[in-house]
């Protein structure tokens, strides 16, 4: 069977044609395609961060918020400038944060330097504007630096950390400790262990402060508002309680007082007469009982006795319901069955609480030396 010429013709020019349209829309299509690969490569976010890290490399930190990095009790400025001097001439990389979930809010850490002198210096989030979507299944959009938080790891920051009653007050730079600050549970002071029986006490409570450019000026003040001494051992600074002068009123019943329990010691003095100066369930009541039964011959039959270098000194307002004052004196009393003249101190810091509508002896420390 022989083709006419005709038809071969029509159907080269057919298969030229169709060539042609199908060639044509390759083309098109793999123009588009193309274009819009290099679109979304172009809007990767990869592309800002490379631009961004060029503006930290350059010394440009503007962007970077300070006000929430720093401690509130250091001005911004010194972080932003100590900040800027760690990474001076740092080679900065970046890796996207094993935290970043968003694809349009990518996190990204950032860091300056290599080997073991890397130094872990921000966290960068950007956002997504302007997204269109593409090819249906893709999208392209532009990115803006969303935040960027600098990290402290970046600086040199020092530790502080402050122990005081609960009753006092601490300032670091002039700004005061807070609850915040607080480190730990507060702990009991041993030596109002008995005290605490009976009514409030103070604690010792810690604070800790981080991230201290500068070395940090501090100051303590007791419960009346006064600053106090304190003494510091490496980064901890440190207040006890500090003893002021007596009142006069007070001097006179602590004086009396020791002066009537050290009668009880001599057999001067009953011990049922003092019964009102101490708590009724008072751990001291037994001890003075034991030395009457068991010890008083050792003093009796003297004759009267002598005091000298009466003092007290170091009175201690607790609370409205507890103080402490030190009382001293030397007993001189000459024994005739020993024929033998003794002189006996006392030393001792007593511990008063308010109770009944009066105020009694909770405790008393000896402070005569061993």
């Amino acid at each position: 069977m022989r083709i006419k010429k005709s038809t071969l013709r029509f159907l080269l020019v057919y298969v030229l044609l169709a060539a042609a349209f199908i060639g044509f829309w390759i083309f098109i299509i793999n123009g588009v395609i193309r274009k819009d690969m290099d679109d979304f490569e172009a809007a990767q976010p990869a592309h800002k961060m490379d631009e961004f890290v060029k503006v930290i490399e350059s010394g440009d930190i503007s962007s970077m918020d300070f006000a929430e990095a720093s401690s509130r009790f250091e001005a911004p400025d010194i972080y932003k400038n100590t900040f800027s001097e760690a990474i001076s001439g740092k080679k900065i990389t970046y890796k996207e944060s094993e935290t970043s979930y968003d694809a349009l809010a990518p996190v990204y850490e950032l860091y300056a330097g290599e080997g073991d002198s890397e130094l872990h210096i921000a966290t960068v989030q950007l956002k997504a504007v302007n997204v269109k979507p593409l090819m249906y299944i893709l999208t392209t959009q532009d990115w803006e630096v969303g935040s960027v938080t600098p990290i402290y790891e970046a600086g040199t920051g020092q530790e502080l950390r402050v122990e005081i009653p609960d009753t006092y007050t601490a300032y670091v730079n002039g700004i005061q400790l807070e609850a915040g600050e607080l480190d730990g549970e507060p702990e009991d002071y041993k030596e109002f262990e008995i005290v605490a029986q009976y009514v409030d006490v103070p604690k010792k409570i810690k604070y800790k402060v981080s991230g201290l450019l500068m070395d940090p000026a501090v100051e303590i003040r007791d419960a009346s508002g006064t600053p106090v001494e304190y003494e510091v051992n490496g980064n901890v600074y440190s207040a006890g309680f500090t003893g002021g002068d007596v009142p006069e009123d007070i001097a006179e019943t602590a004086i009396k007082n020791a002066k009537d329990i050290s009668a009880i010691y001599a057999g001067d003095r009953t011990l049922k007469s003092m019964r009102d100066v101490f708590p009724e369930d008072s751990y001291l009541i037994p001890l003075f009982q034991n030395y009457i039964d068991h010890d008083l011959w050792m003093y009796s039959g003297h004759a009267e006795p002598k005091y000298s270098d009466e003092a007290t000194s170091d009175y201690i307002r607790y609370n409205d319901n507890f103080y402490s004052v030190v009382v001293y004196f030397n007993k001189t009393m000459y024994l005739p069955k020993r024929d033998m003249t003794v002189t006996v101190t006392t030393h001792n810091t007593y511990y008063y609480i308010y109770q009944n509508d009066k105020w009694i002896i909770a405790d008393m420390i000896s402070m005569n030396e061993e």
